[in-house]
Order: C-alpha cells, then sequence, then structure tokens
C-alpha cells in the first residue's frame, strides 16, 4: 500500500457537546488508535476498518484517521464542539526517470579450502559461474594447496535504477579435473552450491560460496568461488 497523504484529527471541545461529522476521501480511510500529530486518539469499536468514506461522532475525546487520497470534504454538524487539524503528509522522492547505475557480477577470486588427501597435488580446476537466466562464464585455473588465485572475470551487467534492487540466482559450478598420470585420484570429481544475490547501486560488495567436490574416495574437498557486485565504473 502507498503511504497516506493526510491525517486528519477530530477533537472534541466539551464533554457534552457531541458533534456528528463524514469524511469522504478519494481513497482508504483508516481509523487509528494511540498517538496521532500529537493527540490521544481512540478507535470507535464498532468503527469500519475500511472505506473512503467514514461517519463518527465525536465530544469528549479525540477521533483520528489516515488518508491513502485526497480529502474530498470534512463536514461537521457543530464546528464549535470539535477541532479540526489536517495535516498533508510529505511525499517520498522518487528517484528521476532513467536514474540509476549499471551493476556488474564479476568472478573476483577462488581459494583453496581443503584438499582430498594425498595423492591430490594441486587442483586442476574449471570453475563455471552461472546467473539463472543470464550469462554464464568458465575459467580454468591451477590452485597449489592452500593457495588462492585472482580470476577478475565479469560475467554480466545488469541496469539498476536508484533506489531498487534485483534478485538472481548464482551457481558456482566446480570440476576438478584428473591428470591421466595421477591414476590414484580417479576420475574428474564435481560440486556446486547455488545462492541468491540482490543487485543493486552503491558501494561493491563481496559475495562468497563454498563449493564441497566430490569423492570417490569419501574425502570432499573444498573451494571458495569469491565474486565482487556492485557499480565498478566508480
Amino acid at each position: 500500500m502507498a503511504n497516506p497523504q493526510h491525517t486528519v484529527v477530530l477533537d472534541g471541545l466539551e464533554p457534552d457537546g457531541r458533534s456528528d461529522y463524514t469524511i469522504d476521501a478519494t481513497g482508504q480511510i483508516d481509523m487509528v488508535d494511540g498517538m496521532l500529530d500529537g493527540v490521544n486518539v481512540s478507535r470507535d469499536n464498532d468503527a469500519p476498518v475500511r472505506g473512503s468514506t467514514k461517519e463518527g461522532a465525536v465530544w469528549a475525546g479525540a477521533d483520528g484517521y489516515r488518508v491513502y487520497g485526497a480529502i474530498k470534504s470534512i463536514d461537521i454538524e457543530d464546528p464549535s464542539h470539535v477541532q479540526l487539524r489536517v495535516n498533508k503528509m510529505e511525499s517520498e522522492p522518487v528517484p528521476p526517470e532513467g536514474e540509476g547505475c549499471q551493476v556488474t557480477v564479476r568472478m573476483e577470486s577462488v581459494d583453496f579450502i581443503s584438499g582430498q588427501g594425498a595423492g591430490e597435488g594441486a587442483l586442476e580446476l574449471t570453475i563455471e559461474s552461472d546467473i539463472h537466466g543470464e550469462q554464464s562464464a568458465a575459467e580454468s585455473v591451477r590452485l597449489p594447496t592452500g593457495s588462492s588465485q585472482n580470476i577478475a572475470q565479469s560475467i554480466e551487467s545488469f541496469e539498476v535504477a536508484s533506489g531498487r534492487s534485483l534478485t538472481k540466482q548464482l551457481t558456482a559450478k566446480v570440476t576438478e579435473r584428473e591428470v591421466p598420470s595421477d591414476w590414484f585420484t580417479g576420475n574428474d570429481d564435481y560440486g556446486e552450491s547455488t545462492t541468491d544475490i540482490v543487485l543493486q547501486c552503491g558501494e561493491p560488495k563481496t559475495v562468497s560460496q563454498t563449493v564441497k567436490i566430490s569423492s570417490d574416495q569419501g574425502n570432499p574437498g573444498k573451494v571458495r568461488v569469491n565474486y565482487t557486485i556492485g557499480d565498478l565504473s566508480r
């Protein structure tokens, strides 16, 4: 729902001076229970929850409303018994049309977390990063035990409006290639991890995915793929 455009408070001035009133608006009118514009207002138990026209009565207490839309009229049976307060709410600024930024998803680096044991040596990896429904990128790296390696490969850029965001799914797929001479470790091993990423203007941020690499020896290894997401043109 949009923010209310007005508040209306009808404060009864006379304990015995009941006055009926009608509020007519172009949008929804919600009665408030609590503090509104510095006045303690109370909600009638039988008051309708919603509607664009509200009829009520006030005497010793005060009634208050939030109005979603323009106020067409406020009719008070005896204005001398009621203090009326109408407050126009400040509208949230709307970003100029076309204002925004290019948010890039970049495969930044990969870290060796843990290996699969004896006979492994360096990891010969193919890393594919797939943004679901969009582009993907692949990179081959050789990762010695306990090391990290920079990649810095952009996957795709998205136009994002200021104050808005896009959510995409990102999957990191890692294949460990076994060289023919390394008979001990067997066939190629594989793992993948999927996460949601949020694209929005502002400072770039880092998102990391830890991928467990399967093993027919029962001792999976792990690598971490790191991404930078943001407006990289600044």
